[in-house]
């Protein structure tokens, strides 16, 4: 198993109005790949670094320039994403556990294959070093910025907001850590995020209420990507941090847990969307609490 450190940097769009939104919000389009791989007693190998050409929001923002220090000619003679996606998961060798500092970096590189149409797999292998550190290191459920996470170990910082500076930053977090032992607790495979992006599952679809919403098959269901047969529907139980969870398990015994988020929308309508994990113990534990919260 290769574990890859990654960080990335993306354009996003002038204003609201030139936002993509077909056939999803798209606003985060990626400029910069940076990642580390981490060898044998998991300490760094090998590094990688691509500039990637922006073709859905080709002007580069005036923020994202001040704060990454990326310029337009930087990114000129770049190659497109699909090019540099591809030599990214080349480069990653199989299998690998994407990790990176917070949840947002794995959405945001789905959300660009989607786009660009390279083709998404049904489960990713990821670990949210965020909340590990947060977890093993601060004891709490806080985030925690990479630069704070430094500060608090006494480690010195490469300039921030640079893809493979914060890349190594992160590795070097890392080593601080039993990272062995964190992957084996906290690493999590998000299964089926791109059909259900494609679908409108992820961003959420529209429903009158609540009971609506848990009444839709489509939206509640899925089959296991193991076996194929649909794991039978468990409880709904309140998520501490918003939206319902429920256990699932499918008649081969694999685990899942089914996280359901939802809002108000449009004219008092509800707009409800779902991700859907292989159950690991961190997600097991998060599962426990909620039952307790319940008086399960």
């Amino acid at each position: 198993m290769n574990i890859i450190i990654l960080d990335m940097e993306w354009n996003q769009p002038l204003d609201l109005n030139s936002m993509r939104r077909e056939p999803f919000p798209f606003d985060s389009e990626i400029i910069e790949f940076g990642a580390v791989k981490l060898g044998d007693g998991l300490k760094p190998e090998d590094e990688f670094k691509c500039y990637v050409r922006p073709t859905v929001y080709p002007f580069l923002s005036g923020s994202v320039a001040r704060l990454t220090k990326i310029r337009p000619q930087n990114l000129e003679n770049a190659p497109l994403f699909p090019e540099a996606c591809e030599r990214f998961l080349a480069w990653c060798g199989e299998p690998f556990c994407l990790c990176a500092w917070g949840p947002t970096d794995l959405r945001v590189l789905l959300d660009n294959m989607l786009i660009h149409g390279v083709e998404t797999p049904e489960t990713v292998l990821s670990c949210d070093l965020q909340r590990v550190f947060g977890r093993e290191i601060m004891r709490d459920n806080r985030q925690c910025s990479l630069e704070k996470a430094m500060e608090v170990l006494g480690i010195r910082m490469d300039r921030a907001h640079d893809a493979l500076n914060d890349a190594r930053n992160t590795a070097r977090v890392c080593e601080r850590m039993d990272l062995a032992a964190c992957l084996e607790e906290y690493a999590f495979r998000l299964v089926y995020y791109g059909q259900d992006r494609l679908a409108g599952l992820g961003e959420g679809r529209r429903y009158a209420d609540l009971e609506q919403a848990l009444a839709d098959g489509s939206l509640t269901d899925f089959p296991c990507p193991y076996c194929g047969q649909t794991p039978e529907p468990g409880a709904w139980l309140r998520d501490p941090s918003g939206g319902l969870l429920s256990y699932r398990v499918c008649p081969e015994g694999d685990e899942f847990l089914l996280r359901l988020k939802y809002r108000r929308g449009p004219a008092g309508s509800l707009l409800a969307g779902r991700r859907i994990y292989e159950m690991s113990d961190d997600l097991w534990e998060q599962y426990q609490d909620a039952l307790e919260a319940a008086g399960g």
